[in-house]
């Protein structure tokens, strides 16, 4: 079962300028029927939800399978490009599983948008628990936004940022 919650607490404002790059590369010149970017938003979301089920289940194939081999594919944290490939961050995913005994994602308040037949936005709130061996572990909160794109029929995420402010930074347990 998906760790998504749909709690209401207040809203992201994210600048439309922000958007507009992610907006037109979804636009099409004869415009996309409502049902075709209604499918495209609900196969978006269980995309995201299949994903967050493997971050759970520590299975680094699984969840390494949603990001993108394709060459603009760019994941950031603090406003830092962190990964430029698929590879690193299957690489810094599978490092995560060696040394987490468990892992809980928690997705809040996900919103899911498609401007596009085969493209869609996601941003929600994030809870990243680790748990490490002898009850030890850390956990990071903050916000996230999720570019996905459909490549040979499945939604990939293309390019991502988290971002957390410093009452959020990890919390760790011993």
């Amino acid at each position: 079962m998906s760790r998504i919650a749909s709690r209401r607490k207040g809203g992201w404002r994210v600048p439309a300028l922000a958007l507009l790059p992610v907006v037109s590369l979804g636009c099409q010149s004869d415009g996309a029927s409502r049902e075709s970017l209604a499918t495209a938003t609900r196969e978006a979301r269980a995309a995201i939800e299949a994903y967050v089920d493997a971050v759970n289940a520590l299975d680094v194939d699984s969840a390494g399978s949603f990001y993108s081999a394709a060459g603009d594919f760019r994941w950031l944290e603090e406003g830092v490009i962190r990964y430029r490939s698929a590879r690193e961050s299957r690489e810094s995913l599978a490092g995560l599983a060696r040394m987490a005994s468990s892992a809980t994602l928690t997705l809040s308040d996900l919103t899911v948008t498609a401007p596009g037949p085969e493209v869609a936005v996601a941003t929600c709130h994030f809870v990243q628990e680790i748990g490490m061996g002898g009850g030890a572990g850390f956990s990071f909160s903050g916000a996230m936004t999720i570019v996905l794109r459909k490549e040979d029929g499945r939604w990939l995420f293309v390019s991502g940022h988290t971002s957390s402010s410093q009452a959020n930074s990890p919390v760790y347990r011993q």
